[in-house]
């Protein structure tokens, strides 16, 4: 049995909607893709992905969209703070947008995600791993992209 994780918590800017994840070790990543730039009104969004038994809603409701095939965004409805992102191929986690969280510098991220949709005029010279997204086995299965490179 794995032992209590580091309680993290985190909401919307309104104070509308609070959480609280159970945060033992996941990765977190920064996502380049051209929905994560127009949910997030930047150059890339920060997620970690947890279990959904390690997350617990404390406050407020989450309003859901659909926005795209392969998930569905949550957000504050009151402020339209992003706050989670759940996969379709993925049913026991969701993503956290770390962005959200009280204390984000927790979860730094370990690799930029997407980066095929990387924006041109941002120079980034963190030393992190770059994914393309047909790169992911994960999401590669999940839209039915055959790549022989990945395993």
């Amino acid at each position: 049995m794995n032992e209590p994780g580091h309680i993290l918590s985190g909401g919307c800017l309104c104070g509308a909607v609070r959480y609280e994840i159970d945060y033992r070790g996941e990765e977190a990543s920064l996502c380049h893709c051209a929905m994560c730039r127009r949910q997030s009104g930047g150059a890339f969004m920060g997620f970690v992905t947890v279990p959904r038994a390690h997350y617990r809603l404390l406050k407020g409701e989450i309003t859901f969209r659909r926005s795209s095939d392969i998930g569905r965004r949550g957000f504050c409805a009151e402020c339209a703070t992003p706050l989670v992102m759940d996969y379709n191929y993925e049913d026991e986690r969701t993503g956290i947008v770390t962005g959200s969280l009280d204390d984000p510098e927790a979860v730094p991220p370990v690799l930029h995600w997407g980066v095929e949709s990387m924006l041109s005029w941002l120079k980034l010279d963190d030393g992190l791993p770059r994914l393309t997204t047909d790169q992911d086995p994960e999401y590669a299965k999940a839209i039915g992209l055959h790549n022989p490179d990945v395993t």
